[in-house]
């Protein structure tokens, strides 16, 4: 869904800002660190409870995903280690921001939250799988819609707004409510999507 409808309309914007950064020295494989380190910045403060700052540095860490393939065309430097180190990066990312939500829940101590936060975590792990496997058995599997940019995207939005109605809604704090229900969803599809890719990439393997 974000890579059918909106990333084509960012693409023009993306190539101006990533001439830009090139022009001063930054690189790719430097915009994808950086995201990294936001992502670490953004998952200690989801675990200590600022929601608010945690759902906005999810979010703005998650925008560099974009920027550094950007960056990458800018420099006519589509590298293969580059690909490698994003992946593997983004893998981290995640990793760390489903600790966060662990963390959060252990502190509101909520087993539901903690295994949701888990079940999440292992749904978005096995869609990067599936497909990782599928390409390395010459497949193109992009099928499924809650692919990494629709994970962030939905994963930053739920803990910026269980962070922002607390105040009028204190009992949404107490039990986390509204994050229970975004991990909810996020465990639902994820797995939804890795089972496609995998009926998808076996009926391709079929043929």
């Amino acid at each position: 869904m974000f890579e059918a409808k909106l990333r084509p309309r960012l693409e023009t914007a993306l190539a101006v800002l990533a001439t830009k950064m090139v022009a001063i020295g930054i690189t790719a494989n430097m915009v994808t660190l950086f995201g990294f380190v936001v992502n670490l910045i953004a998952t200690f403060f989801f675990a200590k409870g600022y929601l608010v700052t945690g759902g906005i540095l999810m979010l703005f860490g998650g925008s560099f995903d974009m920027i550094d393939g950007a960056v990458a065309r800018a420099q006519s430097r589509l590298r293969a280690s580059g690909a490698l180190l994003d992946s593997v990066i983004d893998r981290y990312s995640e990793g760390f921001l489903f600790l966060g939500a662990l963390i959060y829940f252990y502190g509101l101590e909520s087993l539901l939250g903690i295994i949701l936060a888990f079940c999440a975590w292992f749904g978005s792990i096995l869609v990067s799988y599936v497909r990782a496997r599928a390409e390395g058995l010459q497949i193109t599997c992009k099928v499924g819609f809650m692919q990494r940019p629709e994970r962030i995207i939905l994963f930053g939005a739920g803990t910026l707004l269980q962070g922002l109605l607390w105040h009028k809604f204190p009992s949404l704090q107490a039990s986390g409510m509204i994050l229970l229900g975004t991990l909810g969803i996020l465990t639902l599809t994820s797995h939804i999507t890795a089972i496609h890719r995998l009926i998808f990439s076996y009926q391709e393997l079929g043929r």
